[in-house]
C-alpha cells in the first residue's frame, strides 16, 4: 500500500511538472507573439494556458488585457466588441478574486471597467466610474513603480473632466458630489506614467491631448513630434502614431 502511494505521488509530481513546463512554453510563445505585434495569436496562446491551468495569474490578466485591445478595434462590430469586453471583464474578475493583492489584477480590472462603462448608463455607469479609480489607486498602492495604472488614472481624470453636462449631472447625482477631476490632474498622472516608462507611445498622445486642453500647445506639439520617432512596441502603436500625426498637423497649422 505504501509503495502504491509513493508511486501515485511520483506520477502526480511528474504530471504537475509536465503541465508547468507546458504552461511556461505557452506563456513564452504568447509573449513572443505580443512582441511581434500579433495580439490575436497572443490571446489564443493565453487561452490555451488557461485550459491547462485555469488559475494561472499571468494568463488571466494578460488574456483580459488582450481581449480589451481586440474588442477596442471592433468599433463597427458592436456585438463582437462587447463580447470581447465581457470576456475581458470575466478574466479580470477571476484574477482579482484569486489574487486580491496583485497590482496586475487591480490594473486589469480598472482597464476592463473602462470598457464596461462604454456599455453602461445611469447608475451602472457611475458605479463603473467609481470602481475604475479605486482599482487604479489600489494598483498604484501595491506597485508605485508600475507606469500602467498612472496612465489609467490620467485617462480617468481626462474623461471625467470632458463629460458633457447631462452625464456630469448624472455622475453628480449618483456620486453625491462631482469627483475631483481636472485636465491638470490628468496631465500630472500621464507625466508620472511617462517618467516611469518613456517608451509607452499611447501616453504621448494622451498627454498631448491633456496639454492641448490646458492651452499648452508647444508642449503638446513637442510630445507629438517625439512620439513619431519611437518604435512600435504594441500592435496598436501604429494606429496611435497615425492619430498623433493627425493631431500634430491640426495643432501646428
Amino acid at each position: 500500500m505504501k509503495r502504491l502511494f509513493l508511486l501515485l505521488a511520483f506520477y502526480s509530481g511528474l504530471i504537475s511538472a509536465c503541465l508547468a513546463q507546458e504552461t511556461e512554453q505557452l506563456i513564452k510563445k504568447a509573449d513572443e507573439f505580443e512582441k511581434a505585434l500579433n495580439d490575436q495569436l497572443a490571446y489564443q496562446q493565453y487561452l490555451r494556458v488557461l485550459e491547462v491551468e485555469p488559475a494561472n495569474h499571468t494568463a488571466l490578466f494578460k488574456a483580459s488585457l488582450l481581449a480589451d485591445r481586440l474588442g477596442n478595434r471592433l468599433e463597427a462590430e458592436k456585438a463582437k466588441r462587447d463580447a470581447y469586453y465581457k470576456k475581458a471583464n470575466q478574466f479580470a474578475s477571476k484574477a482579482l478574486q484569486l489574487y486580491p493583492n496583485s497590482g496586475d489584477a487591480h490594473f486589469t480590472m480598472a482597464v476592463s471597467l473602462g470598457r464596461v462603462a462604454l456599455m453602461s448608463s445611469g447608475k451602472e455607469l457611475v458605479e463603473s466610474i467609481k470602481k475604475i479609480k479605486y482599482h487604479a489607486d489600489k494598483a498604484i498602492q501595491i506597485n508605485p513603480n508600475d507606469f500602467r495604472p498612472y496612465h489609467v488614472l490620467g485617462r480617468w481624470y481626462y474623461e471625467i473632466s470632458d463629460l458633457g453636462s447631462f452625464k456630469r449631472g448624472a455622475v453628480k447625482l449618483f456620486y453625491g458630489a462631482f469627483p475631483d477631476a481636472s485636465f491638470d490632474l490628468a496631465a500630472k498622472a500621464y507625466e508620472k506614467s511617462m517618467a516611469l516608462n518613456p517608451s509607452f507611445i499611447l501616453n504621448y498622445f494622451e498627454l498631448a491631448r491633456a496639454y492641448h486642453q490646458l492651452d499648452q500647445r508647444a508642449k503638446a506639439i513637442g510630445l507629438l513630434k517625439k512620439m513619431q520617432t519611437l518604435p512600435a512596441k504594441m500592435e496598436d502603436d501604429v494606429k496611435v502614431k497615425a492619430a498623433g500625426k493627425k493631431l500634430l498637423h491640426k495643432l501646428a497649422a
